[in-house]
C-alpha cells in the first residue's frame, strides 16, 4: 500500500504527464472526442465516464519504460486512481471558473497556435523527389567534399634556383637558425619559431603574422610554395612541431605546425538524409511564411504607432534619433 506522500508524488508525476500531453495536442476528452467511443466504462467520475479506450490511450503516451509497469490489474488499478485523481483537480478547477483565468486563456491561445502551426508544417512537407535532392548535393559539394587541411608558420629564406652562392648562403642560415629554434622551444620560449620568422622571414605577406600561412590544404600549398613544402607541412603529426628545412626553387623554408582540420568526403547516400532535413526544414519555413502573408492580407490590421510609442519598457532605454546631417556651405 502506497503512504500519502509516495501517493501524492505518483500523482504529480502524473499530472505532469497528462498536462505536457495536452500541450502536445494529446489525446481529448470524450465530450470533445471526434469518432463516439464506445469501449467499455472503467470509471464513473460524477457526471463523467472514463473509457478503456481512454486510458489505454493515455498509457500509450508513456514512455515505453513506463507503460511496462502496468501489466498487471493492480498496477493498471493504480494508473486509474491516478487518472481519476486528476479528473477530480480539472472538475474542481472548472468549479472555481479558472476555464476563464486570463493565464489559462493564454496557456490555451499558445497551444492552439503551436497546434496550428504543426499542422500547416505537416501539410506543407510533403515529400522530396530524388532529382531535388541530387541538384542540391551537386550544387553545394563543398558542404560535403572538404579536403583535409593544415595551419602551419614558415620562415622563408630567398634564393633563386639559378643562384649558387646565394643557394648556398641560404643554406647555411637556415639549418643554423632551425637548431637554435628547436633548442629555444625545447625550454621556455615557445613562440622562438613565431619571433624568428617576424624578424627574419623573406615572405612579406606573412611575416607581420609570425609566417602564419592559414589553414590551406595540400593543393593550395602546393601552388604557393611548391610540392616539397605541402609535403613536409602535411608530414608533420604534432602542434607545434617544426619539420626538417625544405627546399624549393623560391628558397628555403621552415615550418611550423599549428593545426589541423579533418577532411570530409560525404557520397551523396550519406549526405541524402542531412539535405533532405535542410530542405524539408525550408520548404515548412517559407510554406508558414505564405500562410502568415495570406492571413495578414485577408485580415484588417492598424497599427496606433503614437500608442506604441508611448509604450514604456522597463530596462529599455529610449535613445532620441541621431539628427540629421546639415548641409555645409560651400565656400
Amino acid at each position: 500500500m502506497h503512504t500519502p506522500s509516495v501517493r501524492t508524488r505518483v500523482l504529480s508525476a502524473v499530472v505532469a504527464a497528462l498536462a505536457l500531453s495536452a500541450c502536445n495536442g494529446g489525446s481529448p476528452r470524450p465530450a470533445e472526442a471526434g469518432p463516439k467511443d464506445s469501449s467499455p466504462v472503467v470509471a464513473v467520475i460524477n457526471d463523467r465516464s472514463v473509457t478503456t479506450q481512454e486510458v489505454k490511450a493515455k498509457l500509450d503516451e508513456q514512455p515505453l519504460f513506463v507503460r511496462s509497469r502496468y501489466a498487471t490489474l493492480e498496477k493498471k488499478k493504480e494508473f486509474l486512481d491516478n487518472l481519476i485523481r486528476f479528473e477530480l483537480l480539472v472538475q474542481e478547477a472548472r468549479k472555481q471558473g479558472l476555464e476563464k483565468d486570463p493565464e489559462i486563456q493564454a496557456t490555451l491561445e499558445k497551444v492552439m497556435v503551436q497546434k496550428l502551426l504543426r499542422k500547416q508544417q505537416e501539410a506543407a512537407a510533403g515529400t522530396l523527389a530524388e532529382p531535388e535532392v541530387r541538384k542540391y548535393y551537386d550544387e553545394h559539394l563543398s558542404e560535403f567534399l572538404k579536403p583535409e587541411r593544415v595551419r602551419v608558420s614558415h620562415i622563408f629564406l630567398e634564393a633563386p634556383k639559378d643562384d649558387a652562392a646565394k643557394r648556398t648562403q641560404a643554406r647555411a642560415t637556415v639549418v643554423k637558425l632551425l637548431a637554435e629554434l628547436k633548442a629555444k622551444e625545447a625550454g621556455p620560449t615557445k613562440s622562438a619559431f613565431e619571433l624568428a620568422a617576424a624578424q627574419q622571414s623573406q615572405d612579406v605577406a606573412t611575416k607581420p603574422a609570425g609566417g602564419d600561412l592559414g589553414f590551406r590544404s595540400r593543393d593550395e600549398l602546393t601552388v604557393a610554395w611548391g610540392a616539397a613544402l605541402a609535403e613536409a607541412a602535411f608530414g608533420l603529426k604534432s602542434s607545434s612541431e617544426i619539420g626538417q628545412v625544405v627546399e624549393t626553387d623560391k628558397g628555403f623554408h621552415l615550418v611550423k605546425l599549428q593545426g589541423r582540420q579533418v577532411g570530409m568526403d560525404q557520397t551523396f547516400e550519406q549526405a541524402k538524409p542531412r539535405i533532405e532535413a535542410r530542405l524539408l526544414g525550408e520548404r515548412r519555413s517559407k510554406a508558414m511564411e505564405g500562410f502568415i502573408d495570406g492571413l495578414k492580407a485577408q485580415a484588417k490590421i492598424e497599427v496606433k504607432e503614437a500608442a506604441l510609442e508611448q509604450l514604456k519598457i522597463e530596462g529599455a532605454e529610449n535613445k532620441p534619433a541621431a539628427p540629421a546631417p546639415t548641409a555645409q556651405p560651400h565656400p
